[in-house]
């Protein structure tokens, strides 16, 4: 029985039946009693469930939570949202630098973001070793470019320009179990040279 019902009373109860066009099964039709209501309205309101069971698991599905960066569970508002959260999920992946003319340290820092999420700063290592980059960086480091200067085929000789892309990216696959154990185990050795 639906507890939405129970509190009502009998004037109550007649009124949101006349409302849904029920007919009451009462021993007295002219005076149905409380439980007589309850019937009706819980059938009906049982039959409306069965009906719109459909609907409802298809918004049980739209209200599921994602994760945010910060830790919590909370539905995202809008398309931006969505958006920002793309930018902050972390790939794994390993950059090179093409242009080792202007690279002289291991690591370089790329700065992106916009009205929205305000700037971000992310240092990324070009020592060839995996890392978990964000989303948002990575997209920066696929837009630089760099000029190649190549010699020209034939008499005239001269040099031709082309702009390359700077960085090449490439996807790694995620740490798996194994790997991640290896990884722990090195990091407690590491604190407990430093304890």
């Amino acid at each position: 029985m639906s507890t939405i019902f129970e509190d009502m009373t009998n004037a109550e109860l007649k009124e949101a039946c006349e409302d849904f066009g029920l007919k009451v099964k009462a021993k007295n039709p002219a005076k149905p009693n409380k439980t007589e209501y309850l019937e009706a309205l819980n059938s009906f309101k049982a039959t409306q469930d069965e009906i719109h069971k459909d609907r409802n698991a298809e918004k049980a599905v739209a209200n599921k939570t994602t994760p945010v960066t910060d830790g919590s569970k909370r539905k995202p508002q809008s398309k931006a949202q969505l958006m920002k959260l793309d930018l902050f999920m972390k790939d794994r992946v390993i950059v090179r630098d093409m242009q080792e003319s202007q690279t002289k340290d291991e690591m370089i820092s790329v700065s992106w973001g916009n009205r929205l999420i305000g700037r971000q700063t992310d240092w990324i290592d070009l020592s060839g070793e995996p890392q978990y980059v964000r989303r948002g960086a990575l997209g920066n480091l696929k837009e630089a470019t760099m000029v190649v200067h190549t010699p020209k085929k034939g008499e005239s000789g001269g040099a031709s320009m082309i702009r390359k892309n700077r960085f090449v990216i490439v996807q790694v696959n995620p740490l798996d179990e194994k790997e991640i154990e290896e990884l722990r185990a090195v990091q407690a050795m590491r604190n407990s040279k430093l304890a």
